[in-house]
C-alpha cells in the first residue's frame, strides 16, 4: 500500500515543473526578444541621425576652409551675369511696352483730325465746360484702340520673361559656384537648403513675378495710363482753343469771314446760338457766317501748327511709356540684385553657423 503511494507521487509532480519550466522560458524568450527590438531600434535611430548629420553638417573642414577662400571669388565673376540679365529684362520690357503703345500712336492721326474740325472743337470746349476734359483724347486713343488690353497683355508676358531670366541667372550662380569648389552630394544639398539656386526657391522666398507686378499695377495699368494722358493732352489742347477762341472773337466782331449785314453782325455775338437773337433776316446769314469764320480759324490753325501739336502729344505718350518700362525694368533689376545679394550673404555665413551645428 505504501509502495503504490510512493509510485504515484512523481506523476503528480510532473505538471508543476513542466509549468514553471513553460512560465521561465516564455519570460526568457520575451526578455531576449525585448532586448532584440531594443537593439534595433537604437540601431535604427543612430542610422536616422547619422543621416541628418551627414545631409546638415557632416562635411569637411576642408571643404568650408575651400568654401570660405572661393566664395568671394566666384560672387566677383557673378557681377557681369547679372548685369546681362538686367539688361536683357530691360530690352525685353521695352519691347513689349512698345507694342502695347502701337496702336495708340497709330491711331493719332484720327484725333487730330477730330480736333481740327468744328465738330471736333465744339465737342471738346463741351467736354470742358462739362469736367469731361480728355474725354474725346482717352476714347480715340485709348478706348478704341483696346490700349488696356494690350497693355495688360504686355504685363502678363513680362512676367513669363521675368521667370525665365531668373532662372537663367540662378542656373550662372550655381554653375558658377561648382566650378570655384569641387563639392559631394552632401555639400551641394547643403548649398540647395541654405541659398536659393532655382527657381522654385525664389518664388517662394521672394514671390512669384506675377505677385511683384501687381505692387505697381496701379502705376502701370491700362485704365490709369490713359486717364492720366488724357488729362495731360487735354490740358495742352485746352490752352490752344483759349487762344483760338480770342482769335474769333476779334475776327466775328468785325465781322471777318462773314456777313458784315447789321442782323449777322447782331447774331455773331451771339455764338452757335445766332439763330435765336439775330433778327429774323440775318439768321441764315448770322450761322452761315460764325461756322464759316470757325472753319476758316481751324484751317489755318492746322496749318499752322498741327505738327508742333502732334510732337507734343507724342512727347507725352512717348514720356508715359518710358515710365512705366524703367519702373518695370527698375522693379526687375531689384529682384535680381536682391537674389544675389542673399545668397552672397547666406553662403559667407554658412561655413561658421553649418560647422558649429554639427559640432553639437
Amino acid at each position: 500500500m505504501s509502495s503504490a503511494r510512493r509510485d504515484a507521487r512523481p506523476s503528480a509532480a510532473t505538471p508543476r515543473a513542466f509549468f514553471w519550466v513553460m512560465f521561465w522560458s516564455t519570460l526568457l524568450i520575451l526578455a531576449l526578444l525585448y532586448v532584440y527590438a531594443e537593439i534595433r531600434a537604437q540601431t535604427y535611430l543612430a542610422r536616422i541621425s547619422q543621416q541628418a548629420h551627414a545631409q546638415t553638417a557632416l562635411i569637411s573642414e576642408d571643404f568650408y576652409r575651400e568654401w570660405a577662400a572661393a566664395l568671394p571669388e566666384a560672387f566677383s565673376e557673378l557681377q557681369p551675369a547679372l548685369e546681362s540679365a538686367t539688361h536683357d529684362m530691360a530690352q525685353r520690357i521695352a519691347t513689349r511696352i512698345d507694342k502695347a503703345f502701337e496702336p495708340v500712336y497709330d491711331r493719332l492721326p484720327l484725333f487730330l483730325d477730330f480736333h481740327y474740325s468744328v465738330v471736333g472743337e465744339y465737342t471738346e470746349l463741351a467736354a470742358a465746360l462739362s469736367d469731361r476734359v480728355g474725354s474725346d483724347f482717352q476714347r480715340i486713343l485709348f478706348d478704341e484702340s483696346g490700349f488696356e488690353r494690350h497693355l495688360d497683355a504686355a504685363v502678363e508676358a513680362i512676367g513669363n520673361d521675368g521667370e525665365q531670366v531668373l532662372g537663367g541667372l540662378l542656373e550662372q550662380m550655381r554653375r558658377t559656384l561648382e566650378d570655384h569648389v569641387d563639392m559631394n552630394e552632401a555639400e551641394l544639398g547643403l548649398l540647395a537648403r541654405v541659398g536659393t539656386l532655382t527657381l522654385e526657391d525664389a518664388q517662394e522666398r521672394f514671390g512669384t513675378g506675377e505677385v511683384m507686378l501687381k505692387s505697381a499695377s496701379a502705376a502701370i495699368g491700362g485704365s490709369a495710363v490713359a486717364a492720366m494722358l488724357a488729362k495731360t493732352v487735354s490740358a495742352k489742347a485746352a490752352t490752344k482753343l483759349g487762344a483760338k477762341a480770342a482769335g474769333k472773337t476779334a475776327i466775328k466782331a468785325t465781322g471777318v469771314g462773314g456777313s458784315a449785314a447789321g442782323g449777322a453782325a447782331a447774331g455773331l455775338l451771339c455764338g452757335p446760338a445766332a439763330w435765336i437773337c439775330a433778327p429774323v433776316g440775318g439768321v441764315a446769314a448770322a450761322v452761315a457766317a460764325w461756322f464759316a469764320t470757325d472753319k476758316v480759324v481751324i484751317e489755318i490753325d492746322e496749318y499752322l501748327n498741327r505738327d508742333a501739336f502732334e510732337r507734343e502729344i507724342r512727347a507725352a505718350i512717348d514720356a508715359e511709356r518710358e515710365r512705366i518700362g524703367n519702373e518695370l525694368a527698375t522693379l526687375y533689376r531689384d529682384r535680381f540684385a536682391q537674389l544675389i545679394e542673399d545668397n552672397r550673404a547666406r553662403f559667407s555665413e554658412m561655413s561658421t553657423r553649418e560647422l558649429i551645428e554639427g559640432r553639437k
